[in-house]
């Protein structure tokens, strides 16, 4: 099955279909990278202040800023 295919089956699902087909995506794609949850709550779960960004550093990370990185 081609993804055009794929794409047309998708177009005719309810909302409800498409929801619960995305998450199953999701799902595999969680799967895929079984380590990348666990890095990631180490680095949220880090509460060392040398490693806070201000609201300005973030939004000059994120390129939201105007200024250059």
């Amino acid at each position: 099955m081609s993804i055009e295919t794929l794409q047309s089956e998708v177009r005719i699902l309810s909302p409800a279909e498409r929801r619960k087909l995305l998450a199953f995506i999701i799902a595999l794609e969680d799967q895929e990278r079984a380590d990348y949850a666990a890095q990631l709550s180490v680095k949220i779960d880090n509460k060392s202040p040398e490693r806070w960004l201000t609201a300005e550093q973030c939004e000059r990370k994120l390129g939201l800023s105007g200024d250059p990185k």
